[in-house]
């Protein structure tokens, strides 16, 4: 903004000197008046060549700025639409963490026998808003499927293993 004032700052003066070379043409003035308005001539015209300069200058810090805008918007509607469906799995997992820190395995692999389904309706959501972070979830999905599918009985390591492998890459996309 500063940047557009002094370019309208060099204006002003050049618009004025314009105008005065411009009346003293039309008055039929001396050869050496016709040399200052020669001269006034010349200077407007550095003088707008300046504020062309300045003002395209202007614009291109203001398309990078808007650039920077859009990126940052994108990444905050990414995230918008991923917390809706990481929640759902984020809430299973932090359950099932809770229900073995308090010694309940059977209430955890209970819970988890249900995140191959759920897993199943989330996935593909995330997957294309994962962007590179993508093969480290769905590494960890699988080894909780690995671990709690099938009717799996995995002790409370394997459980507990499975679960907070996946809890930090499915955190990290939302941002927790």
């Amino acid at each position: 903004m500063s940047r557009a004032l002094q370019v309208g700052g060099r204006l002003l003066p050049a618009g004025l000197a314009l105008a005065l070379a411009a009346g003293l043409g039309l008055t039929g003035c001396s050869p050496s008046t016709n040399e200052a308005v020669q001269q006034s001539g010349e200077a407007v015209g550095q003088a707008a060549k300046e504020g062309a300069g300045a003002m395209g200058e202007a614009a291109k810090e203001g398309a990078g700025a808007m650039g920077d805008a859009a990126k940052t918007a994108a990444i905050s509607a990414g995230q918008a639409a991923l917390t809706p469906a990481v929640s759902p799995v984020l809430d299973l997992l932090k359950k099932s963490e809770a229900d073995l820190e308090t010694g309940n395995l059977g209430a955890a692999v209970t819970a988890m026998g249900g995140f191959q389904s759920l897993w199943s309706k989330a996935g593909p959501v995330i997957q294309p808003l994962a962007g590179d972070k993508w093969t480290a979830v769905d590494t960890a999905a699988k080894a909780v499927i690995n671990t709690f599918g099938g009717g799996a009985q995995p002790d409370a390591v394997a459980a507990g293993s499975a679960i907070t492998g996946l809890l930090g890459p499915l955190s990290g996309l939302i941002g927790k």
